[in-house]
């Protein structure tokens, strides 16, 4: 999705005559391509579905929009503008007002605006030579390089405000009951779906997070809990069940935090204690284990004897959480849609810099080389990575307890391609979470656009920043050799095109999963 406006410009194009001109031998050869965009898309939408079209058009939007900005920006700076087009490729339609042609391409993978004169490097007429990008002020041509990203971010703000206005917000003191476990202690409690837990062995439950710990704290305690259900107050009690903590589970590999051990070697446990004694009373040797995870049973073998630690586990109640949407007025949807476009801001900024840390970038190539086409797909890696693991399922129809996704991987860049499935999964769950998705794409955009390297905006912004300081220092105008920026420019251009592929190449052969 890189902009020409970030590089430099070739010699402006002859001109075809308008697509509606007597004897035009122009439509025919424009005809193909739109014919291929047309059953492009409409192949996409019938094996991707509806919801990849949907993420296609908004991701092209975002760009088209990224590029309007640019293009405001330098009409109002008084810069002339030759060109703004969607897409990439053979002309498929366009238009001339003005000075500016306006049209669609037949790659659809961007958007672009040709200002005249955007580097030293660019053969201007000289009578356009008082309205190119290099012959005005500082602010001017700052305010066009970073005009695009504020687009970006402005798009990501209004998504969010949308969601709050239309959708409201998720708020954790409102949460409820979504589901219960089999044979858990809610079930045994009577808990029903819909229920708001009051209380917990008399402590408030404000939050799911705060109705855990006060679990984890009681683990195989009897307690009294607290019902609201539909505005009657029902006071219940049952015996909390237990599960391994992470603590607990670091000793036991492959189980993990969770997990619920049923019988060590053939024999039933009831508690944690009792699981702890029995490992510790093993023969040497390999220790059979029974395993709940998610609801389903395994067995893996851990060496024996074991000493387990004293914290680990953890209680368990058996509930899920249902977290209703409160509405908001217009001025609070605001103050909470700013509130929220700034933890997505320190999110991104902090997954940005994760990324392109040196310990980040030699996970990513390290991700690509070692990541190859499955010829079964994902529950295929999930199963061998389980038969890895020594887990062995003791139910017919149990997913396989290990993804075989591990969390390197998915912290990864991602292309469009991805984007596209991702937002498809997402789009199950409802209009709300796409919104999202596409505002964090948005901000993203507009995120990596600001690195002050070119060809991106940023390394314009900071070019012409070099520029103001220099003439400031000499008390004349200064201009950059951008001939000497170039190796700079291709050797940024070479990086994205290694990570626009790579990333690609993971989307295909291992694409991420949101439930993995």
């Amino acid at each position: 999705m890189t902009d020409i406006l970030d590089k430099p410009s070739p010699p402006a194009p002859i001109v075809a005559p308008p697509a509606d001109a007597p004897g035009d031998a122009s439509k025919p050869q424009r005809l193909m391509p739109a014919l291929i965009l047309v059953a492009a898309l409409a192949a996409l939408g019938i094996f991707a579905g509806p919801w990849a079209l949907v993420i296609v058009g908004a991701i092209l939007v975002s760009v088209f929009l990224h590029e309007l900005g640019h293009f405001l920006a330098a009409k109002q700076a008084g810069m002339k503008v030759t060109e703004y087009f969607l897409g990439f490729g053979p002309r498929i339609f366009s238009f001339r007002r003005g000075e500016t042609e306006y049209g669609v391409k037949a790659i659809p993978a961007g958007a672009y605006v040709r200002i005249v004169g955007m580097s030293g490097l660019d053969d201007v007429d000289f009578e356009d030579e008082g309205r190119t990008y290099r012959e005005k002020g500082y602010w001017k041509r700052l305010r066009v390089v970073l005009a695009g990203p504020a687009m970006n971010f402005l798009i990501a703000f209004v998504l969010i405000l949308v969601v709050f206005i239309a959708y409201g917000e998720q708020r954790p003191s409102n949460w409820k009951v979504a589901t219960i476990s089999v044979a858990s202690a809610a079930e045994s409690a009577g808990i029903q779906p819909g229920d708001r837990l009051v209380s917990i062995a008399g402590e408030p439950t404000t939050s799911f997070a705060a109705m855990g710990d006060i679990v984890h704290r009681n683990a195989g305690k009897t307690v009294d809990v607290v019902i609201n259900r539909d505005g009657q107050i029902i006071t219940t009690t049952t015996t909390l069940g237990w599960a391994l903590s992470q603590t607990g589970a670091a000793q036991l590999i492959p189980l993990q935090g969770g997990d619920q051990i049923r019988s060590v070697n053939d024999v039933s446990v009831a508690s944690y204690a009792d699981a702890a004694a029995a490992l510790s009373e093993a023969p040497a040797g390999p220790a059979s284990i029974e395993f709940s995870r998610s609801g389903h049973l395994y067995r893996a073998e851990v060496s024996a004897p074991l000493t387990l630690p004293t914290d680990g586990a953890q209680g368990f109640l058996g509930v899920s959480q249902e977290l209703p949407r409160a509405h908001y007025g217009l001025a609070a949807s605001v103050s909470a849609a700013g509130s929220n476009f700034l933890d997505l801001a320190r999110a991104s900024v902090q997954g940005f810099g994760k990324l392109f840390s040196p310990a980040g970038l030699g996970n990513y190539v390290n991700t690509v080389f070692s990541t190859g086409p499955s010829q079964s797909g994902a529950e295929a890696r999930s199963a061998a990575a389980q038969q890895q693991a020594g887990i062995t399922s003791l139910e017919t129809d149990a997913p396989p307890a290990v993804s075989g996704v591990s969390e390197a991987s998915q912290d990864r860049f991602v292309s469009v391609v991805g984007i596209v499935g991702i937002g498809s999964q997402l789009g199950k769950e409802g209009l709300v979470a796409v919104l999202m998705l596409l505002a964090m794409v948005n901000f993203f955009l507009g995120l990596i656009n600001l690195v002050p390297l070119p060809p991106f905006d940023g390394g314009h912004a900071a070019v012409a920043t070099y520029e103001a300081i220099r003439g400031l220092i000499t008390r004349r105008p200064y201009r950059a050799d951008m001939a000497k920026l170039m190796p700079v420019a291709y050797g940024v251009f070479g990086l994205l095109v290694f990570v626009g592929l790579s990333s690609l190449y993971l989307d295909l052969v291992d694409p991420i999963q949101i439930n993995p």
